[in-house]
């Protein structure tokens, strides 16, 4: 906290009422340091013959004038002094939060726990076993890709990020990329990504896409800047009509049928 004094009897007063002296800070314009308060009273008791100035709170030069041979020149100069006297429990520059640059952050998603790896070979068999019949080129192909969509629809989001002086993050200049490697397009879907703090989520916004080729990567910049330490990213819902796909990640399966589980119609 600073405070401005016109006088020494107020600037007595500001200083007998502290209740923690060893933290009164006096700024010295002649010699642009903050001085104790024992340096102060030094100075008190030793004048010296140098001309003195005071510099007020909002940094701007007050008038000074020479130092007196009297002892009132004396009281005058240092009226001057406790102008300038600083109760330093807190310094901005000093606490106030600064950013600085840091590496960009890249994030996919995990492997969603309800589409697990599986033998798609066996699968195949266990299917064609079933139904006394050889599955066609088409069916295997669609088959393989609905049990392992994770590895053929990549999703990526990256983000610019600075890092603070007292910890965590932001993050700014959202963008998000979607990697169609199934060979058919993809008919609609949503994206959920969210900000957190430790343990706390802060923030969550879903993103809801249409007609994704698989010529040609999706993207699409995602507007705002938060504050956190962290960020995920995952699919909600896929849906392609070419390939009978639905996923959702609320379900477990599709229709009741575990081999097939993503199959829709």
């Amino acid at each position: 906290m600073i405070r401005e004094v016109e006088s020494e009897k107020e600037l007595q007063t500001l200083i007998e009422s502290s209740s923690n002296s060893d933290k009164i800070r006096i700024w010295m314009f002649n010699s642009s340091e903050w001085i104790t308060l024992n340096a102060y009273y030094k100075l008190r008791r030793k004048p010296d013959s140098q001309e003195r100035q005071i510099l007020v709170v909002d940094e701007t030069p007050v008038k000074f004038k020479k130092k007196s041979s009297t002892s009132k020149g004396i009281i005058k100069k240092l009226a001057f002094v406790a102008a300038a006297v600083v109760i330093a429990l807190f310094i901005y520059n000093f606490t106030k939060v600064k950013w600085s640059k840091a590496s960009a952050v890249v994030v996919t998603p995990i492997r969603p726990s309800n589409s697990p790896l599986l033998n798609i070979d066996s699968l195949i068999q266990n299917l064609e076993w079933s139904r006394g019949q050889k599955l066609d080129k088409v069916t295997r192909t669609n088959l393989r890709i609905r049990n392992t969509w994770p590895d053929n629809i990549l999703l990526k989001l990256e983000a610019e990020r600075d890092t603070s002086s007292s910890g965590g993050s932001r993050f700014y200049d959202l963008k998000m990329k979607i990697d169609n490697a199934t060979g058919y397009h993809i008919d609609e879907g949503v994206v959920e990504y969210e900000i957190w703090n430790g343990d706390d989520l802060s923030y969550s916004d879903t993103i809801e896409f249409n007609r994704i080729r698989y010529d040609s990567p999706f993207l699409r910049d995602l507007a705002g800047e938060f504050k956190g330490d962290s960020i995920s990213v995952k699919f909600l819902a896929i849906k392609s009509k070419s390939f009978n796909f639905c996923y959702s990640a609320e379900k477990e399966s599709n229709y009741g049928n575990l081999n097939d589980r993503w199959f829709c119609k």
